[in-house]
């Protein structure tokens, strides 16, 4: 069956329009591949990067920011692995994020990198830094695996310890010394079976008579709170009787007589302030009479015959 020209042209049309439609499309991703700018950094991982290699998806809280450009060995540390990596240039990476390996445990065992962490406050990070790498979930998983692991071997050698021979000679001495302590306590509560029976009954006697003490320790109480309200009614009386008493009175006769002896003193300062000269005077004179007895004694010491001729004068004038 021949087409039509009509036909013909309406197929070259389509194919036209078609492949503008491809051509664009591409043009259009191409252009953005070359015209959007990335920034690289770097990141260094301490466990096993199987799974993650060039292309792989680099995300920010699940975003897909940028990709891994390259892996290479550290050759100061041949445990580690540095990424290369680069995100689109305006991607918030900041000094404080942290670099993760994420994925590993589907089908293709794909990794890729997830960062996270900062803040909106902290530093960014520079062209070509080092983001601060931390252990992947996979890792922890597995790591506490390895010390359940260790943990459950420990435990079956400890049981295996155990259930050796020795310990259980050992397990059965037990066991029988126990049934020997059980039969001997069976003994002993059947031949005591009477006192243990009676316990009981000194229980409530015992009770009874701790009650009959608490009542008496109450009736005490009421005794004592009975005297102690007499007291204080015998204090509240004493001090009425001492606040009746004229002690004002009292203490104004204290004051008019200490005023007294003070006036007292005063005149006397003045009195002998007054007679001061009249004082010095007759001071005065009783020291030169002290010095004539004192020469009168020293002369009849001398001479005791003035005495003598003293009484001849005398009868002498007579």
């Amino acid at each position: 069956m021949e087409t039509t020209k009509a036909e013909r042209i309406r197929l070259g049309i389509f194919v036209l329009v078609m492949s503008s439609l491809i051509l664009g499309t591409a043009a259009f991703l191409i252009g953005k591949k070359i015209t959007e700018k990335y920034v690289p950094y770097k990141t260094r991982f301490t466990e096993s990067v199987d799974g993650l290699s060039p292309g792989a998806k680099v995300k920010l809280n699940g975003i897909v920011v940028g990709s891994v450009t390259s892996l290479e060995v550290d050759s100061e540390d041949l445990t580690s692995v540095i990424v290369n990596f680069e995100v689109i240039a305006g991607t918030p990476v900041k000094t404080t994020m942290t670099a993760n390996l994420i994925g590993g445990i589907s089908l293709t065992g794909l990794k890729s990198i997830e960062l996270s962490g900062g803040a909106p406050d902290d530093h960014n990070a520079k062209k070509g830094d080092f983001i601060r790498s931390s252990i992947s979930g996979f890792k922890q998983i597995t790591g506490h695996a390895e010390n359940i692991a260790e943990k459950i071997e420990g435990i079956l050698n400890n049981l295996l310890m155990i259930t050796n021979d020795y310990n259980q000679r050992r397990l059965a001495n037990i066991i029988m010394n126990l049934d020997n302590v059980t039969a001997k306590i069976d003994t002993i509560l059947i031949k005591n079976s009477k006192e243990i029976n009676e316990l009981p009954k000194q229980t409530k006697l015992l009770l009874e008579n701790t009650t009959a003490f608490i009542n008496e320790l109450s009736s005490i109480e009421k005794s004592a709170v009975s005297a102690l309200a007499r007291i204080d009614s015998l204090a509240s009386r004493a001090d009425k009787k001492i606040q009746n008493l004229p002690l004002e009175a009292a203490v104004k006769s204290v004051t008019e007589a200490t005023k007294s002896i003070e006036l007292l003193s005063k005149r006397g300062d003045q009195l002998i302030y007054r007679n001061q000269e009249d004082l010095s005077v007759t001071v005065r004179h009783l020291r030169e009479a002290v010095i004539n007895l004192n020469d009168f004694s020293r002369q009849i010491r001398e001479n005791p015959s003035l005495l003598i001729r003293g009484e001849e004068k005398q009868q002498r004038v007579r």
